[in-house]
């Protein structure tokens, strides 16, 4: 049974409506959860769950004790007539079934610390090792930044590099970098500018992955849908692989390395369920460098060979032909203030073409030209 119908059956166990399979299910269950199951849970949790159980017995002998219901309000029969010998066994009788009600509530709800306590466990047995410190420095050193706020938030490290965090965003670094590399700790989305320093490269450990760079621009990524990582290269190269620290030993990760090299406008997706790195292009890419950021790109009858060389030295990316007909055709416009993948679009309809990227190269395809 998943968690969702252990709760329903709980609840239903609760209301008094199981049948005595399912009781026994339940008592079987209870029996089976381990001694320190307990012991997950914080003292303010047991306070709160000891004051419903006290709650709980209080109200039941608030009702059980009010003329009425079970004890008369006024009149005593004398002791060993038929009358008080009638009463003393109903009394008996309703003290019973008030103790019955007293021990199933508090079975029901210990039946529930106890799944609370077995979800606890389990929610407590992750693949990564929670609240790990990887930076390097004393924790006395250290500094932690969080954005509460709902725009980016700029800081400046001590080696003037500058991290930029989205909302909700945290990150833990020491107040001065030592040592042979520089790293900090992120949780969240944040941009990325390091100062080149070849003697002291900087790591960024993110989740189950690190990022290592000398000096660039890069951009991390959490995307809560697919439960992924992204890391995005905007200028310069970084290297991303799996922190073998971050796995528990039953989940340790075996002697191969996985880790990718990105350059600009390439990004990694890192699955952490199933430790796949997939590589590909960033959403909208951007031009590497000021000269070709400032070039003008007007084509005149221009082949479509020169002209995606004149992108994949602006833009970084390797552009292929499916044949060499395709290469041979010409386009004539303006380009220059488009972003890549419309100027793209533009050429490839002009021709009969069309492109798709593939990993971290565009592909085009099309009949050609003769």
């Amino acid at each position: 049974m998943n968690n969702k119908e252990w709760q329903a059956l709980l609840l239903k166990y609760r209301k008094g409506n199981c049948t005595k399979e399912e009781k026994l299910r339940i008592h079987r269950w209870y029996e089976s959860l381990n001694a320190d199951g307990m012991a997950v849970l914080s003292d303010e949790e047991k306070r709160e769950m000891e004051e419903r159980i006290l709650g709980k017995l209080a109200a039941e002998t608030s009702v059980a004790g009010a003329p009425g219901v079970g004890t008369p309000a006024t009149g005593t029969p004398a002791a060993g007539t038929p009358a008080a010998d009638h009463e003393e066994g109903a009394v008996v009788k309703q003290w019973w079934r008030r103790a019955t009600v007293y021990v199933a509530t508090a079975a029901a709800v210990l039946l529930v610390v106890g799944f609370w306590a077995f979800l606890g466990k389990g929610a407590r047995r992750p693949g990564v090792m929670q609240e790990k410190m990887f930076v390097q420095a004393p924790q006395s050193r250290l500094i932690t930044e969080e954005n509460t706020t709902g725009v980016p938030k700029r800081l400046i490290l001590s080696d003037r590099s500058t991290v930029t965090l989205e909302p909700g965003a945290r990150i833990v670094f020491p107040v001065t970098f030592t040592g042979d590399k520089r790293t900090v700790q992120l949780t969240g989305n944040a941009f990325f500018e390091i100062t080149r320093n070849p003697d002291q490269p900087f790591l960024v450990y993110s989740g189950k992955i690190i990022t290592r760079v000398l000096g660039t621009s890069f951009r991390i990524k959490n995307n809560a849908k697919d439960k992924a990582l992204e890391v995005e290269v905007v200028t310069g190269k970084v290297s991303v692989f799996e922190n073998r620290e971050a796995f528990s030993e039953e989940n340790s990760v075996d002697n191969q390395d996985n880790g990718v090299v990105l350059t600009p406008n390439q990004r990694v997706t890192y699955f952490a369920e199933s430790r796949h790195l997939m590589t590909g292009l960033v959403p909208e890419p951007v031009k590497t460098s000021q000269v070709a950021e400032e070039a003008k790109m007007i084509f005149n009858d221009e082949k479509l060979e020169k002209i995606a060389a004149a992108l994949q030295e602006a833009y970084g990316i390797e552009i292929v032909f499916a044949n060499d007909r395709i290469a041979h055709c010409s386009f004539t416009g303006d380009l220059t203030d488009m972003q890549l993948y419309d100027k793209l679009a533009l050429v490839c309809k002009s021709n009969g073409a069309d492109y798709e990227v593939k990993g971290t190269r565009i592909l085009i395809n099309g009949r050609g030209c003769d």
